[in-house]
């Protein structure tokens, strides 16, 4: 996914979090349910360890049935230019490839910056 926009980035240490981060902005992590990636308690692990806040984290209520762009508006709503975005992975921004390409470009566009934790393995 590198190269999608200069908003993008992967971090492999804490310090490279806050790198570029503009004064004042917010860290924001995001979990998202989905099979293939680490359960959401394994997501939010990661992101604490990372030194990424996840203030009032909440279990996904299993009985809300909500389209991806329901989800996408959702978010894009909780979200201001100059904040700073922390996953796991790309794969937490879409249900494929091209889901992916495209919630990270309009990030991007409203001024949102992407960090995505890199795995070693």
């Amino acid at each position: 996914m590198g190269g999608v926009s200069e908003h993008f980035e992967e971090v492999s240490t804490r310090d490279e979090i806050w790198r570029a981060r503009p004064v004042d902005a917010r860290l924001v992590g995001i979990v998202v349910a989905r099979e293939g990636m680490p359960s959401i308690v394994e997501q939010r692990e990661q992101l604490t360890a990372f030194g990424v806040p996840i203030a009032g984290f909440r279990h996904p209520a299993p009985n809300v049935v909500e389209s991806w762009e329901e989800r996408l508006n959702r978010l894009f709503g909780r979200l201001d230019k100059g904040d700073v975005v922390v996953v796991t992975s790309a794969h937490v921004f879409g249900r494929d490839a091209a889901e992916e390409t495209q919630t990270i470009a309009e990030l991007g566009r409203r001024g949102i910056m992407i960090k995505v934790l890199a795995h070693s393995e």
